[in-house]
């Protein structure tokens, strides 16, 4: 049976109004990745319920249904849920392939030798999209634990409830922040080809200008 009194409740219905809320500002305009969101989520929502109940009768561990293979279970089971793990491989796959190219173009704007970064949005879309894949499918995980006790009629507690609703308000969330960045970007990009860009953009140009002189001449 779940407790539902206290703040545990009150946490719970303020995850699921902020994932709400989230998912909302996708549901027009970017509904392709609100659709597969869900479906990586949904996907494996079922996948560890269905071994949480499997689990359950004995009191296992959950990688304790791969008998043999339960090794591999554990590395697999880790590797899904190593927030700190998706979050290293992420910065290191930032810090090499865009880290070098920005602080070249600070370097070398000094001498007037830059050249523009190549491929930053592009990564910047894969960096993206593989932390709110990842985000999406641990919400998953996190919410098929309790609906598992509740399912079994474990113990459970209205708290439990809570991971998975934050954590896929948080991918709603890094997919809405995703697209009103590219929204900025293209406002940027009409301000260069119009007839008079604001301020902002007129010293950033001032600044690339400066930064290319000497590498434009070649």
């Amino acid at each position: 049976m779940a407790d539902w009194g206290g703040w545990g409740l009150v946490s719970v219905i303020a995850a699921a109004i902020a994932a709400l809320c989230t998912a909302s500002r996708l549901r027009k305009r970017h509904a392709r990745e609100l659709y597969l969101i869900w479906y990586i989520n949904s996907l494996f929502f079922l996948l560890f319920l269905a071994l949480e109940i499997v689990a359950a009768p004995n009191h296992d561990r959950l990688t304790k249904v791969c008998s043999d293979y339960e090794s591999i279970c554990t590395s697999i089971y880790g590797y899904l849920t190593g927030t700190r793990e998706e979050l290293l491989l992420i910065g290191a796959i930032v810090g090499v392939c865009v880290g070098p190219q920005l602080l070249t173009y600070l370097l070398a704007g000094i001498f007037g030798a830059a050249i523009a970064p190549k491929y930053v949005w592009h990564i910047e879309q894969f960096v993206v999209w593989s932390l709110i894949k990842f985000i999406a499918a641990l919400a998953g995980i996190q919410s098929a634990t309790p609906f598992a006790k509740l399912l079994t009629h474990q113990p459970v507690t209205t708290a439990e409830f809570f991971y998975g609703l934050f954590s896929i308000a948080i991918a709603f969330g890094w997919a809405g922040l995703h697209f009103d960045l590219h929204a900025l970007r293209e406002a940027v990009t009409r301000q260069l080809v119009g007839a008079k860009p604001n301020w902002p953009v007129r010293q950033a140009v001032r600044i690339h200008a400066y930064f290319t002189r000497n590498a434009r001449e070649q």
